[in-house]
């Protein structure tokens, strides 16, 4: 029992590292499609950093330029969104399905709508009074569909794992791996410091 939890536990925190790693990824595509956007609209690359850096500084950090808390900002996106991502790695877990960047995508475009209209609107309406709507739409869109990458990520995290990649081959090569398959099904398998009993028969025999 204990084996098995602490099993569950292993893919739990695979599936989690695997989402923020998505999650990152989608939130450093937002922060550079918003950027683009800002050049295309002839202001600061700054400008939503500060924007987002105002829950923090206040309405003094609003400026189309680089100051000190600007990278407030974009911590505060990287929390935001990597969190996001590691809920979304738990959720799906490690299997890839079919349209799951889709789903993706129209998470990011919920997240958006959750955020700019429920959240931002009474923790810092600045954010959502000075947000560019559609850039920030797309944003969510490229995030989401970043996030469907999340079970490749949970795969190469687990083939990078040099104690679960070597557990088998040593279980294999383990004499007492005939006795614990048997007992694998019941409900009071042993623990892996139990020492299970295997008898050896030649011959039809049972050798003591």
């Amino acid at each position: 029992m204990d084996a098995g939890i602490a099993g569950t536990t292993r893919a739990t925190s695979r599936y989690a590292l695997a989402g923020l790693e998505a999650g990152v990824l989608g939130t450093l595509l937002m922060v550079l499609w918003l950027t683009v956007g800002s050049l295309w609209s002839g202001r600061s690359i700054w400008l939503i950093p500060n924007l987002f850096a105002t829950t923090f500084y206040g309405s003094d950090a609003y400026r189309n330029q680089w100051f000190h808390g600007s990278w407030a900002g974009i911590a505060l996106l990287l929390a935001i969104y990597g969190g996001g991502g590691i809920l979304w790695g738990i959720m799906w877990g490690g299997e890839r399905r079919r349209f799951l960047a889709f789903y993706g995508a129209l998470t990011g475009l919920a997240v958006y709508f959750l955020l700019f209209h429920l959240v931002w609107s009474r923790v810092n309406p600045l954010i959502s009074l000075y947000g560019p709507d559609r850039q920030l739409q797309v944003a969510h869109i490229l995030w989401g569909i970043a996030l469907a990458r999340s079970p490749m990520y949970a795969g190469r995290i687990a083939l990078s794992n040099p104690v679960a990649g070597t557990a088998g081959v040593q279980a294999a090569r383990s004499p007492m791996y005939a006795g614990r398959i048997a007992l694998a099904g019941t409900e009071h398998a042993p623990a892996p410091d139990q020492e299970v009993a295997v008898a050896e028969v030649s011959s039809g025999e049972v050798i003591k």
